[in-house]
């Protein structure tokens, strides 16, 4: 990765709230640098994956769900029409 864009990321990351981390595995350090960084300055870190990540242990919060099936249900709750032949829930 560009060293431009990993600082870029970085400064994102300093900026933001909260770090969302959707359908990662975070198996390469490029992703897992940054929920290190979040987590380290006291953001809170969410990971949505259906499998365990190499971040769950600096997450508040992890939802166990493929993304597809996370998702649709959230649009659902939130009431967004999701097009099902259009979802991968898998």
């Amino acid at each position: 990765v560009p060293p431009e864009r990993v600082e870029h990321c970085r400064a994102l990351v300093r900026e933001a709230s909260t770090l969302l981390v959707l359908g990662s595995s975070l198996t390469v350090m490029s992703g897992l640098r940054f929920v290190r960084q979040a987590a380290q300055a006291g953001h809170p870190v969410l990971i949505v994956n259906r499998d365990p990540t190499r971040g769950d242990r600096h997450a508040v919060t992890r939802i166990a769900l493929p993304l597809g099936t996370a998702l649709t249900t959230l649009a659902g709750r939130l009431g967004i029409p999701v097009d099902e032949g259009d979802a991968r829930t898998g």
